[in-house]
Order: structure tokens, then C-alpha cells, then sequence
């Protein structure tokens, strides 16, 4: 199983390298919010989870995630910089042989702005807003690989609106000594404003996990966007207490999506309490000059 992982993640990333997703066309792209973690356990392990992404958040990260795991909900919720917010809702429901479902939703608010015309006389306020629904679906295609497929409905709203479509695709293969992950995320039409159409943020991301001595989960992206340089993340989990059913974990990582800014950025850390149910997830990010960002998670599983 060892060579079929290491030649199958080979022949991904030859691939990705190849196409043409990965051009530095930077600035170039539009609905940023796409490129957000979606929930505190991923932005606390520098967003490393193409091959570690399970259960309903799946569905935003590597939708093939959604094939391992039971009926579950999770909700996350980051105060990003000034007056932004950031949540995301996910649900997954198992379909016996035919794989597991997804459905979800991200919604990332502005806050409110005065409006003003050309000549500074006021035209009231705006409350921009981005959001997207998402439906998918995950399957186990043998005990070692899992696939799976993701369509998503994009609204941006300012003073106007733009709405498209966009699909992701994933592939996760579990070997003994790591997992492998693959996923092609945000694959549509650009949103149209007016006459003047922008680029969604499609971005290739190749990522491993590696289990080690019980309670460490090692894990590093890599990735290719359509509208930047290709960038790094890595990240690590640690089980500190397990008592009773509950479990206790630190999480740390780094990212380079945005090491061209002034100050610390792409630094992150974390933690998380887990029973059988019920999960809680904290993280903060560095972005730079912009400080910090705050992420909570919570998710409750319905199955066993």
C-alpha cells in the first residue's frame, strides 16, 4: 500500500504542476472568503488538512473527507479584523453503501459603510456580504481510497450583485504511515459586477498526513492557486489527556499564503476538547499588520 500511496501522490502533483491552474495571475481573483479556514482545528494546524479533513467540514476542505465519518454537525464562527465575521455550518449524513452527503454554508459579513456619491454627498450605507451553499458527497471506493465531489452556489453582494457556480473535487488514499490528500477546489465562472468579470479562487492543493507514536498527526499542503504563488502549509496535533472519553489536544502550524506582508503572519495555534459527542476547537491566526484572528468551533455527532 506504501508504493501505491507514494506513486499516486506523485502523479498528482506532476499533474497540478502541469496545468494551467497553477499560473501566478496574483490579484487577479475574486470571493476571497473561499480561501478561509472554515473551522478552528484546520487554522490552528497553519490550514494543513487536504489529507486529514473528516467529517462535515470535509465538505469545504476535501469533499472525499465526508466518506469517513457518521452523522454529524459542526459550526464555526471567526472575528476576523474590525467589524468581520466568518461562519460556516456543515452537516453530513450517512447513506449506507452509497457514501455519505454533505450540505452546507459560508456567510462572511462586512459590517456596515457610508455610501457616498461622486461629488461626497451621502447615498446611505452599505453592508456587503459574500455567502455560499454547498452540496456534496463522498464514497469509500475500497478500504484504502476515498472519493468525492462538491458543487457550490456563490452570491457576492456590495452595491450590487454577482452570483455563480463552482465545483471541488477530492481524493484521499490511507496508507499505514500516512494519508494523501488531493482536491481541486472552487473550479466555476468567475462572478460578473456590472460588464467586469473576475476569476473564482481555484487553487490545487496536495497534502499529507502522517500519524506518529500514537498521539502525534504530522501534516503539510501544498498549494497551487490560480491567482497566486504556490504556497506552503504544515501543522501538527498533539493528544495531551485522555480521560474518561474526552481527549485534550494542542495544535500549532505555519503557513506562507501571505509572507510578502508586514509583521507576523501565517503563525497559528490551538486547541481542542473532544468526547464522544460533543467537540469544542479554538484557534487564533497572525496576519500581519492586520493582528490576530479568533476562531471557535463545535460540532456534535449524531452516530456512533
Amino acid at each position: 500500500m506504501k508504493k501505491t500511496t507514494y506513486l499516486i501522490s506523485g502523479l498528482l502533483m506532476c499533474a497540478a504542476a502541469g496545468t494551467g491552474l497553477c499560473a501566478n495571475n496574483a490579484g487577479t481573483g475574486t470571493a476571497a472568503f473561499l480561501k478561509l479556514p472554515v473551522d478552528a482545528r484546520s487554522a490552528g494546524m497553519g490550514e494543513a488538512v487536504a489529507a486529514g479533513a473528516r467529517g462535515p467540514m470535509a465538505l469545504f476542505q476535501n469533499p472525499a473527507g465526508l466518506a469517513d465519518g457518521s452523522a454529524a454537525l459542526s459550526f464555526s464562527h471567526a472575528l476576523l479584523v474590525e467589524d468581520i465575521s466568518y461562519d460556516v455550518l456543515g452537516a453530513a449524513v450517512p447513506l449506507g453503501e452509497a457514501g455519505v452527503i454533505g450540505a452546507g454554508a459560508q456567510y462572511l459579513k462586512y459590517g456596515s459603510f457610508d455610501s457616498l456619491y461622486n461629488n461626497g454627498d451621502s447615498a446611505g450605507s452599505l453592508s456587503p456580504k459574500d455567502t455560499a451553499y454547498s452540496l456534496g458527497w463522498g464514497m469509500a471506493l475500497n478500504d484504502d481510497i476515498m472519493a468525492g465531489a462538491a458543487v457550490k452556489y456563490i452570491d457576492s453582494r456590495i452595491s450590487g450583485s454577482a452570483a455563480t457556480t463552482a465545483m471541488d473535487l477530492g481524493l484521499l488514499i490511507n496508507g499505514e504511515e500516512l494519508s494523501v490528500g488531493f482536491t481541486a477546489q472552487n473550479m466555476g465562472k468567475g462572478l460578473k459586477f456590472n460588464k467586469e468579470s473576475s476569476p473564482l479562487p481555484v487553487n490545487i492543493k496536495l497534502g499529507v498526513n502522517i500519524p506518529f507514536r500514537e498521539k502525534w498527526q504530522w501534516a503539510a499542503d501544498f498549494n497551487f492557486p490560480k491567482d497566486g504563488p504556490v504556497w506552503l502549509a504544515a501543522g501538527a496535533e498533539y493528544a495531551f489527556i485522555q480521560k474518561d472519553s474526552w481527549t485534550l489536544f494542542g495544535r500549532a502550524g505555519y503557513n506562507t499564503a501571505a509572507n510578502d506582508t508586514e509583521g507576523i503572519n501565517g503563525v497559528s495555534a490551538g486547541f481542542g476538547l473532544s468526547g464522544k459527542k460533543l467537540s469544542f476547537d479554538y484557534a487564533f491566526r497572525t496576519m500581519g499588520m492586520l493582528g490576530s484572528t479568533h476562531h471557535l468551533g463545535l460540532t456534535y455527532r449524531l452516530g456512533k
